[in-house]
Protein backbone atom coordinates (compact mmCIF):
# COMPACT_ATOMS: atom_id res chain seq x y z
CA UNK A 1 0.00 0.00 0.00
CA UNK A 2 1.30 3.45 -1.36
CA UNK A 3 1.55 6.32 0.98
CA UNK A 4 -1.11 8.39 -1.15
CA UNK A 5 -3.42 4.90 -0.90
CA UNK A 6 -2.70 5.21 3.29
CA UNK A 7 -3.25 8.95 3.35
CA UNK A 8 -7.04 8.71 2.07
CA UNK A 9 -8.08 5.85 4.03
CA UNK A 10 -6.51 7.20 7.31
CA UNK A 11 -8.60 10.17 8.87
CA UNK A 12 -5.88 11.89 11.41
CA UNK A 13 -9.09 12.29 14.26
CA UNK A 14 -7.30 13.38 17.00
CA UNK A 15 -6.16 16.59 14.75
CA UNK A 16 -9.46 17.06 13.11
CA UNK A 17 -11.03 17.41 16.99
CA UNK A 18 -8.44 19.34 17.42
CA UNK A 19 -8.72 21.77 14.50
CA UNK A 20 -12.22 21.71 15.94
CA UNK A 21 -11.16 22.90 19.62
CA UNK A 22 -9.93 25.93 18.34
CA UNK A 23 -12.66 27.28 16.17
CA UNK A 24 -15.14 26.53 18.89
CA UNK A 25 -12.64 28.51 21.54
CA UNK A 26 -12.62 31.14 19.13
CA UNK A 27 -16.58 31.47 18.18
CA UNK A 28 -17.20 31.23 21.83
CA UNK A 29 -15.38 34.53 22.57
CA UNK A 30 -17.16 35.95 19.78
CA UNK A 31 -20.59 34.54 21.11
CA UNK A 32 -19.60 35.71 24.66
CA UNK A 33 -18.62 39.27 23.28
CA UNK A 34 -21.92 39.40 21.81
CA UNK A 35 -23.62 38.73 24.80
CA UNK A 36 -21.60 40.85 26.96
CA UNK A 37 -22.88 43.28 24.45
CA UNK A 38 -26.14 42.89 24.70
CA UNK A 39 -26.40 42.84 27.97
CA UNK A 40 -24.33 45.88 28.91
CA UNK A 41 -27.37 47.89 25.58
CA UNK A 42 -29.77 46.17 27.81
CA UNK A 43 -28.47 47.97 31.19
CA UNK A 44 -27.49 51.33 29.73
CA UNK A 45 -30.05 51.79 27.27
CA UNK A 46 -33.43 49.93 27.85
CA UNK A 47 -36.23 50.98 30.06
CA UNK A 48 -37.75 48.67 32.30
CA UNK A 49 -41.20 46.68 31.29
CA UNK A 50 -43.61 48.88 31.59
CA UNK A 51 -46.03 47.63 34.86
CA UNK A 52 -49.17 45.90 34.35
CA UNK A 53 -51.12 47.31 37.15
CA UNK A 54 -52.13 50.49 37.65
CA UNK A 55 -54.36 52.35 39.94
CA UNK A 56 -56.24 55.47 39.09
CA UNK A 57 -57.08 58.10 41.85
CA UNK A 58 -60.56 59.16 40.48
CA UNK A 59 -63.25 61.23 42.62
CA UNK A 60 -66.08 60.77 44.66
CA UNK A 61 -68.21 58.11 43.25
CA UNK A 62 -70.91 59.47 41.31
CA UNK A 63 -69.17 62.48 40.51
CA UNK A 64 -67.38 63.26 37.05
CA UNK A 65 -64.21 62.18 38.05
CA UNK A 66 -65.12 59.55 39.14
CA UNK A 67 -67.01 58.42 36.23
CA UNK A 68 -63.73 59.33 34.23
CA UNK A 69 -61.17 57.16 36.05
CA UNK A 70 -63.63 54.49 35.23
CA UNK A 71 -63.81 54.97 31.55
CA UNK A 72 -59.86 54.82 31.61
CA UNK A 73 -59.83 51.46 33.36
CA UNK A 74 -61.95 50.60 30.71
CA UNK A 75 -59.87 51.44 27.55
CA UNK A 76 -56.73 50.63 29.29
CA UNK A 77 -58.40 46.90 30.37
CA UNK A 78 -58.72 46.39 26.70
CA UNK A 79 -54.85 46.92 26.02
CA UNK A 80 -54.36 43.86 29.01
CA UNK A 81 -53.45 46.00 31.69
CA UNK A 82 -54.88 45.41 35.31
CA UNK A 83 -57.08 48.47 36.49
CA UNK A 84 -58.35 49.80 39.66
CA UNK A 85 -59.65 52.87 40.62
CA UNK A 86 -59.64 54.62 43.73
CA UNK A 87 -62.69 56.98 45.07
CA UNK A 88 -61.12 59.97 46.94
CA UNK A 89 -62.59 63.09 47.90
CA UNK A 90 -61.35 65.28 44.88
CA UNK A 91 -58.06 66.94 43.48
CA UNK A 92 -56.11 67.46 46.37
CA UNK A 93 -56.50 63.95 48.01
CA UNK A 94 -55.42 62.77 44.09
CA UNK A 95 -52.19 65.48 44.47
CA UNK A 96 -51.85 63.79 48.11
CA UNK A 97 -51.62 60.10 46.14
CA UNK A 98 -49.80 60.64 43.54
CA UNK A 99 -46.90 61.96 45.52
CA UNK A 100 -47.42 59.72 48.51
CA UNK A 101 -44.55 56.80 48.18
CA UNK A 102 -46.13 53.48 48.69
CA UNK A 103 -49.93 54.82 47.99
CA UNK A 104 -50.07 52.71 44.77
CA UNK A 105 -51.43 55.41 42.55
CA UNK A 106 -49.73 56.34 39.68
CA UNK A 107 -52.26 58.36 37.45
CA UNK A 108 -54.82 60.86 38.73
CA UNK A 109 -57.31 63.26 37.63
CA UNK A 110 -56.17 66.61 38.85
CA UNK A 111 -58.09 70.13 38.63
CA UNK A 112 -55.84 73.03 37.53
CA UNK A 113 -54.70 75.01 39.70
CA UNK A 114 -54.12 73.32 42.83
CA UNK A 115 -51.17 71.41 42.94
CA UNK A 116 -48.28 73.77 45.20
CA UNK A 117 -44.76 73.62 43.63
CA UNK A 118 -43.66 70.66 46.07
CA UNK A 119 -46.14 68.61 44.35
CA UNK A 120 -45.92 69.73 40.61
CA UNK A 121 -42.14 69.57 40.93
CA UNK A 122 -42.41 65.63 41.24
CA UNK A 123 -45.24 65.09 39.04
CA UNK A 124 -45.51 65.24 35.33
CA UNK A 125 -49.01 66.45 33.17
CA UNK A 126 -49.87 64.15 30.40
CA UNK A 127 -52.55 67.20 29.31
CA UNK A 128 -55.80 69.18 29.66
CA UNK A 129 -58.92 67.14 29.44
CA UNK A 130 -61.78 69.65 29.52
CA UNK A 131 -62.45 72.55 30.92
CA UNK A 132 -64.47 72.79 33.78
CA UNK A 133 -66.10 76.42 34.48
CA UNK A 134 -66.29 78.02 38.00
CA UNK A 135 -70.46 78.48 38.40
CA UNK A 136 -71.30 80.98 41.03
CA UNK A 137 -74.75 80.78 41.56
CA UNK A 138 -76.65 83.33 43.81
CA UNK A 139 -79.92 84.13 45.50
CA UNK A 140 -81.97 87.75 45.79
CA UNK A 141 -83.10 90.65 43.60
CA UNK A 142 -79.91 92.16 42.24
CA UNK A 143 -77.42 91.55 39.90
CA UNK A 144 -73.68 90.38 41.00
CA UNK A 145 -71.23 89.75 38.87
CA UNK A 146 -67.99 90.45 41.30
CA UNK A 147 -67.50 87.74 44.23
CA UNK A 148 -66.22 90.53 46.74
CA UNK A 149 -70.37 91.02 46.35
CA UNK A 150 -70.49 87.89 48.05
CA UNK A 151 -69.72 89.30 51.33
CA UNK A 152 -71.49 88.40 53.98
CA UNK A 153 -73.82 85.60 52.94
CA UNK A 154 -74.19 81.56 53.55
CA UNK A 155 -71.52 80.49 50.60
CA UNK A 156 -71.09 76.57 49.70
CA UNK A 157 -67.51 76.89 49.21
CA UNK A 158 -67.42 72.79 48.06
CA UNK A 159 -66.16 69.62 50.38
CA UNK A 160 -62.86 69.76 52.39
CA UNK A 161 -59.82 67.76 49.59
CA UNK A 162 -61.67 69.00 47.01
CA UNK A 163 -60.68 71.07 43.64
CA UNK A 164 -63.70 73.29 44.16
CA UNK A 165 -62.56 74.41 47.77
CA UNK A 166 -58.82 75.33 46.56
CA UNK A 167 -59.83 77.53 43.47
CA UNK A 168 -62.93 79.25 45.54
CA UNK A 169 -60.73 80.04 48.73
CA UNK A 170 -58.16 81.71 46.57
CA UNK A 171 -60.93 83.82 44.54
CA UNK A 172 -62.63 84.84 47.88
CA UNK A 173 -59.29 85.82 49.39
CA UNK A 174 -58.05 87.63 46.31
CA UNK A 175 -61.59 89.60 46.79
CA UNK A 176 -60.92 90.06 50.62
CA UNK A 177 -63.40 87.51 51.67
CA UNK A 178 -63.37 85.13 55.00
CA UNK A 179 -65.00 84.42 58.19
CA UNK A 180 -64.51 87.43 59.67
CA UNK A 181 -66.14 90.65 58.74
CA UNK A 182 -64.39 93.46 56.26
CA UNK A 183 -66.19 96.73 57.43
CA UNK A 184 -67.79 97.64 61.00
CA UNK A 185 -70.86 96.21 62.10
CA UNK A 186 -70.44 93.85 59.04
CA UNK A 187 -71.66 90.58 58.80
CA UNK A 188 -69.21 87.73 58.52
CA UNK A 189 -69.49 85.38 55.76
CA UNK A 190 -70.51 82.04 56.70
CA UNK A 191 -68.26 79.15 54.17
CA UNK A 192 -69.87 75.97 54.18
CA UNK A 193 -68.24 72.21 53.06
CA UNK A 194 -70.19 70.04 51.14
CA UNK A 195 -70.59 67.61 48.26
CA UNK A 196 -71.78 68.93 45.30
CA UNK A 197 -75.25 67.83 45.21
CA UNK A 198 -75.64 67.89 48.71
CA UNK A 199 -75.00 71.90 48.31
CA UNK A 200 -77.40 72.24 45.24
CA UNK A 201 -80.24 70.83 47.03
CA UNK A 202 -78.81 72.78 49.96
CA UNK A 203 -79.14 76.21 48.05
CA UNK A 204 -82.37 74.78 46.07
CA UNK A 205 -84.14 74.72 49.55
CA UNK A 206 -82.61 78.38 50.49
CA UNK A 207 -80.07 77.31 53.00
CA UNK A 208 -77.13 78.95 51.27
CA UNK A 209 -77.19 82.29 49.55
CA UNK A 210 -74.62 81.52 47.15
CA UNK A 211 -72.57 78.23 45.87
CA UNK A 212 -69.50 77.79 43.98
CA UNK A 213 -69.06 74.63 41.69
CA UNK A 214 -66.61 73.69 39.81
CA UNK A 215 -67.75 70.69 37.16
CA UNK A 216 -68.34 69.99 33.54
CA UNK A 217 -71.51 71.70 31.84
CA UNK A 218 -73.16 67.78 31.75
CA UNK A 219 -73.36 67.31 35.65
CA UNK A 220 -77.28 67.05 36.33
CA UNK A 221 -77.11 69.77 39.30
CA UNK A 222 -75.45 72.21 36.87
CA UNK A 223 -77.72 71.91 34.72
CA UNK A 224 -81.02 72.07 36.97
CA UNK A 225 -80.18 74.92 38.58
CA UNK A 226 -79.45 76.94 35.28
CA UNK A 227 -82.87 75.89 34.75
CA UNK A 228 -84.14 77.07 38.12
CA UNK A 229 -85.84 80.59 37.64
CA UNK A 230 -85.15 81.52 42.12
CA UNK A 231 -81.17 80.69 41.11
CA UNK A 232 -79.28 83.46 39.08
CA UNK A 233 -75.64 82.59 37.11
CA UNK A 234 -72.62 84.86 38.02
CA UNK A 235 -71.25 86.30 34.74
CA UNK A 236 -67.85 87.61 35.53
CA UNK A 237 -67.41 91.22 35.13
CA UNK A 238 -63.64 91.01 35.85
CA UNK A 239 -63.36 88.25 33.40
CA UNK A 240 -59.68 88.77 31.66
CA UNK A 241 -58.54 90.39 34.75
CA UNK A 242 -59.35 87.30 36.52
CA UNK A 243 -57.02 85.11 33.67
CA UNK A 244 -54.42 87.22 34.02
CA UNK A 245 -54.20 86.98 37.85
CA UNK A 246 -54.61 82.99 37.20
CA UNK A 247 -53.26 81.55 34.95
CA UNK A 248 -54.99 77.95 35.18
CA UNK A 249 -57.89 79.86 34.83
CA UNK A 250 -59.22 80.23 30.84
CA UNK A 251 -62.38 82.56 30.34
CA UNK A 252 -65.09 80.59 28.60
CA UNK A 253 -68.74 81.89 27.31
CA UNK A 254 -71.64 79.91 27.86
CA UNK A 255 -74.07 80.95 24.96
CA UNK A 256 -77.46 81.92 25.48
CA UNK A 257 -80.18 79.28 24.99
CA UNK A 258 -77.73 76.34 24.88
CA UNK A 259 -79.76 74.81 28.16
CA UNK A 260 -82.74 75.39 26.32
CA UNK A 261 -83.47 76.90 23.34
CA UNK A 262 -87.32 77.08 23.05
CA UNK A 263 -87.56 79.20 26.92
CA UNK A 264 -84.24 80.61 26.10
CA UNK A 265 -82.07 79.50 28.95
CA UNK A 266 -79.75 81.14 29.52
CA UNK A 267 -81.13 84.66 28.91
CA UNK A 268 -77.94 85.45 27.65
CA UNK A 269 -74.45 85.03 27.43
CA UNK A 270 -73.07 84.10 30.70
CA UNK A 271 -69.09 85.38 31.12
CA UNK A 272 -67.58 82.38 33.12
CA UNK A 273 -63.82 81.21 34.05
CA UNK A 274 -62.91 77.80 34.06
CA UNK A 275 -59.81 75.50 35.49
CA UNK A 276 -59.16 72.34 33.34
CA UNK A 277 -59.41 68.59 34.37
CA UNK A 278 -55.73 67.15 33.66
CA UNK A 279 -54.29 63.68 33.60
CA UNK A 280 -51.64 63.65 35.71
CA UNK A 281 -48.65 60.52 36.31
CA UNK A 282 -45.93 60.55 39.05
CA UNK A 283 -42.34 61.99 37.88
CA UNK A 284 -41.07 58.03 37.38
CA UNK A 285 -44.27 56.85 35.25
CA UNK A 286 -43.42 54.31 32.71
CA UNK A 287 -42.89 56.38 29.01
CA UNK A 288 -44.54 53.83 27.25
CA UNK A 289 -47.92 53.42 28.84
CA UNK A 290 -47.98 57.63 28.01
CA UNK A 291 -49.19 56.68 24.45
CA UNK A 292 -51.76 54.76 25.90
CA UNK A 293 -53.12 56.66 28.22
CA UNK A 294 -53.74 59.92 25.67
CA UNK A 295 -55.30 57.63 22.80
CA UNK A 296 -57.64 56.46 25.64
CA UNK A 297 -58.42 60.26 26.26
CA UNK A 298 -58.76 60.80 22.70
CA UNK A 299 -61.25 58.61 22.53
CA UNK A 300 -62.98 59.74 26.08
CA UNK A 301 -62.74 63.70 25.26
CA UNK A 302 -61.91 64.37 21.81
CA UNK A 303 -65.74 64.60 20.45
CA UNK A 304 -65.83 67.95 21.91
CA UNK A 305 -68.93 69.60 24.30
CA UNK A 306 -70.90 72.44 24.85
CA UNK A 307 -67.56 74.40 26.00
CA UNK A 308 -64.95 72.87 23.81
CA UNK A 309 -64.59 72.33 19.89
CA UNK A 310 -63.74 68.61 18.70
CA UNK A 311 -60.26 67.71 18.59
CA UNK A 312 -59.42 70.61 21.24
CA UNK A 313 -58.91 67.64 23.95
CA UNK A 314 -57.31 66.34 25.54
CA UNK A 315 -54.26 68.93 25.04
CA UNK A 316 -51.01 70.26 26.19
CA UNK A 317 -52.56 73.51 26.84
CA UNK A 318 -53.80 74.84 30.30
CA UNK A 319 -51.77 72.47 32.40
CA UNK A 320 -49.99 74.11 35.49
CA UNK A 321 -47.76 70.71 36.15
CA UNK A 322 -44.58 70.85 33.91
CA UNK A 323 -45.93 68.66 30.60
CA UNK A 324 -44.51 65.35 30.15
CA UNK A 325 -41.94 64.97 27.38
CA UNK A 326 -43.80 61.68 25.77
CA UNK A 327 -46.70 63.88 25.99
CA UNK A 328 -45.24 66.30 24.07
CA UNK A 329 -44.50 63.52 21.61
CA UNK A 330 -47.78 62.57 21.22
CA UNK A 331 -49.21 66.07 20.81
CA UNK A 332 -46.84 66.42 17.74
CA UNK A 333 -46.36 62.98 16.13
CA UNK A 334 -49.50 61.15 17.12
CA UNK A 335 -48.89 57.60 18.80
CA UNK A 336 -45.85 55.31 17.97
CA UNK A 337 -46.40 53.94 14.35
CA UNK A 338 -45.90 49.99 16.48
CA UNK A 339 -48.83 51.20 18.67
CA UNK A 340 -50.97 51.45 15.71
CA UNK A 341 -49.99 48.34 14.28
CA UNK A 342 -49.55 45.90 17.00
CA UNK A 343 -50.95 45.08 20.47
CA UNK A 344 -49.68 47.14 22.85
CA UNK A 345 -47.42 44.63 24.89
CA UNK A 346 -46.33 43.59 21.43
CA UNK A 347 -45.27 46.72 20.45
CA UNK A 348 -43.74 47.71 23.71
CA UNK A 349 -41.49 44.92 23.12
CA UNK A 350 -40.84 45.40 20.04
CA UNK A 351 -40.10 49.11 21.19
CA UNK A 352 -37.91 48.27 23.52
CA UNK A 353 -35.92 45.80 21.45
CA UNK A 354 -35.42 48.54 19.10
CA UNK A 355 -33.65 50.55 21.72
CA UNK A 356 -31.18 47.97 22.46
CA UNK A 357 -30.48 46.92 18.79
CA UNK A 358 -29.17 50.41 17.94
CA UNK A 359 -26.61 50.54 20.54
CA UNK A 360 -25.40 47.04 20.06
CA UNK A 361 -24.92 47.58 16.42
CA UNK A 362 -22.86 50.41 17.87
CA UNK A 363 -20.69 48.03 19.80
CA UNK A 364 -20.83 45.60 17.34
CA UNK A 365 -19.39 47.60 14.69
CA UNK A 366 -15.63 47.29 15.07
CA UNK A 367 -16.07 43.23 15.70
CA UNK A 368 -18.22 43.10 12.04
CA UNK A 369 -15.77 45.49 10.08
CA UNK A 370 -12.63 43.21 11.43
CA UNK A 371 -14.71 39.83 10.84
CA UNK A 372 -14.01 39.37 6.84
CA UNK A 373 -9.71 40.34 7.07
CA UNK A 374 -9.67 38.02 10.03
CA UNK A 375 -11.42 35.43 8.27
CA UNK A 376 -9.10 35.62 5.33
CA UNK A 377 -6.00 35.57 7.41
CA UNK A 378 -6.97 32.30 9.02
CA UNK A 379 -7.91 31.36 5.60
CA UNK A 380 -4.45 31.65 3.77
CA UNK A 381 -3.20 30.86 7.44
CA UNK A 382 -3.57 27.44 7.28
CA UNK A 383 -1.88 27.55 3.57
CA UNK A 384 1.15 29.40 3.89
CA UNK A 385 2.13 28.18 7.20
CA UNK A 386 3.93 25.19 5.63
CA UNK A 387 6.17 27.98 3.07
CA UNK A 388 8.53 28.40 5.95
CA UNK A 389 9.39 24.60 6.15
CA UNK A 390 9.81 24.96 2.05
CA UNK A 391 11.85 28.40 2.32
CA UNK A 392 14.22 26.80 4.86
CA UNK A 393 14.81 23.55 3.13
CA UNK A 394 15.65 25.63 -0.05
CA UNK A 395 17.79 27.86 1.71
CA UNK A 396 20.15 25.31 3.30
CA UNK A 397 19.88 24.00 -0.53
CA UNK A 398 21.29 27.09 -1.80
CA UNK A 399 23.51 27.71 0.59
CA UNK A 400 25.47 24.36 0.13
CA UNK A 401 25.66 22.89 3.64
CA UNK A 402 26.67 19.78 4.22
CA UNK A 403 25.66 16.78 6.03
CA UNK A 404 22.04 17.47 4.97
CA UNK A 405 19.81 14.11 5.57
CA UNK A 406 17.79 14.36 2.73
CA UNK A 407 15.93 11.22 3.98
CA UNK A 408 14.84 13.10 6.70
CA UNK A 409 13.86 16.40 4.73
CA UNK A 410 11.80 13.95 2.63
CA UNK A 411 10.00 12.69 5.35
CA UNK A 412 9.38 16.05 6.73
CA UNK A 413 7.80 16.80 3.49
CA UNK A 414 5.78 13.56 3.69
CA UNK A 415 4.47 14.23 6.89
CA UNK A 416 3.57 18.20 5.64
CA UNK A 417 2.09 16.53 2.92
CA UNK A 418 -0.04 14.36 4.73
CA UNK A 419 -1.44 17.26 7.14
CA UNK A 420 -2.15 19.47 4.40
CA UNK A 421 -4.32 16.78 2.72
CA UNK A 422 -7.26 17.28 5.78
CA UNK A 423 -6.88 21.38 6.26
CA UNK A 424 -10.63 22.57 5.05
CA UNK A 425 -10.55 26.07 3.17
CA UNK A 426 -13.29 27.47 0.95
CA UNK A 427 -13.90 26.49 -2.39
CA UNK A 428 -12.36 30.59 -3.46
CA UNK A 429 -8.96 29.97 -1.76
CA UNK A 430 -8.49 26.28 -3.97
CA UNK A 431 -5.74 28.05 -5.96
CA UNK A 432 -3.57 29.07 -3.59
CA UNK A 433 -4.19 25.48 -1.68
CA UNK A 434 -3.34 23.33 -4.77
CA UNK A 435 -0.30 25.44 -5.37
CA UNK A 436 0.90 24.74 -1.66
CA UNK A 437 0.72 20.73 -2.84
CA UNK A 438 1.80 21.43 -6.30
CA UNK A 439 5.19 23.23 -3.95
CA UNK A 440 4.99 20.59 -1.82
CA UNK A 441 5.67 17.96 -4.65
CA UNK A 442 8.23 19.99 -6.37
CA UNK A 443 10.22 20.30 -3.27
CA UNK A 444 10.09 16.63 -2.81
CA UNK A 445 10.93 16.08 -6.25
CA UNK A 446 14.32 17.64 -6.15
CA UNK A 447 14.98 16.33 -3.23
CA UNK A 448 14.47 12.79 -4.69
CA UNK A 449 16.46 13.89 -8.03
CA UNK A 450 19.19 14.73 -5.26
CA UNK A 451 19.08 11.73 -3.51
CA UNK A 452 19.17 9.07 -6.65
CA UNK A 453 22.01 11.17 -8.59
CA UNK A 454 24.19 10.46 -5.14
CA UNK A 455 25.10 14.72 -5.92
CA UNK A 456 26.52 16.04 -2.30
CA UNK A 457 24.07 18.02 -0.90
CA UNK A 458 26.60 20.96 -0.40
CA UNK A 459 26.54 21.73 -4.06
CA UNK A 460 24.28 24.53 -4.61
CA UNK A 461 21.58 23.36 -6.53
Amino acid sequence: MDDAERIGRQRPAPRRRARFTRSMAIWSWIVGLCLASLVASYVMFVEPPPPRHLVIAGGSRGGAYFRHATAYAEELRREGLDVAVRETAGSVENLELLVQDGSGVSIGIVQSGVADEAQAARLLALGSLYREPLWVFYRGDRTIDRPAQLEGLRIGVGPEGSGTLAVTMRLLAANGIGPEPTTPGGRGTRLTHAEAANAAEAFSRGELDAAFFVAAFEADYIRRLIADPAAKLMSFAQQEAYRRRFRYLSPVTLPAGVVDLGKGIPARDVALLAPTAMLVVRGDFSPALVPVLLAAATRIHGGGSVLSEPGEFPSESYCDIPLSEDARRFYRSGQPFLQRLLPFWLASLADRAKLMLIPLVMLLMPMLRAAPPLIRWRTRRKIYRWYSVLREIDQKLAAGLGGLDLDRELQRLRNIEHKVVWVEVPLSYMEEFYQLRMHLSMMQQRLLDLRDRGEPADEPS
